[in-house]
């Protein structure tokens, strides 16, 4: 049995080819491995990579209880970098922008933002910043 590292690799590898059914498969046999050890943040990070295929290909129905889940599990865990939550929250406000959810949408945005900030990634402030000043605008 391939571990972990090696589905994620193939599935790196799978979604740079643009090959997205595949790569999520290849990260699926990943977050079985991870949830099976009990490795909350690696399929927390694993499922947020499948999320995002997800909502690159507009799935909205199928990224968002995954963003979901691996939200609930960053939040609950005191290990977790406040990057890979950014990098979580982030997507998500994107979503409910897509789907019309402004109001959080805003609320995850700031939320993003904030943590970049704590981060000093100026491209993450200025991204969360410039979507913050849209949805003011759509208001």
């Amino acid at each position: 049995m391939l571990a972990a590292a090696e589905f994620i690799a193939q599935g790196r590898q799978a979604r740079n080819a643009k090959d997205l059914p595949s790569a999520r498969a290849h990260y699926a046999d990943a977050a079985r491995i991870y949830r099976e050890l009990g490795d909350s943040l690696a399929y927390a990070h694993t499922i947020r990579h499948i999320a995002d295929m997800h909502l690159d290909e507009s799935n909205f129905t199928e990224a968002g209880p995954l963003y979901e889940e691996a939200l609930e599990l960053y939040r609950s865990n005191l290990q977790t970098r406040l990057l890979d939550l950014a990098n979580t929250v982030r997507p998500y406000a994107l979503l409910h922008e897509k789907l019309g959810n402004l109001a959080l949408a805003t609320a995850l945005w700031q939320e993003a933002r904030n943590l970049y900030a704590s981060l000093r990634l100026e491209q993450g402030i200025h991204e969360c910043d410039t979507h913050l000043q849209s949805l003011k605008e759509h208001k």
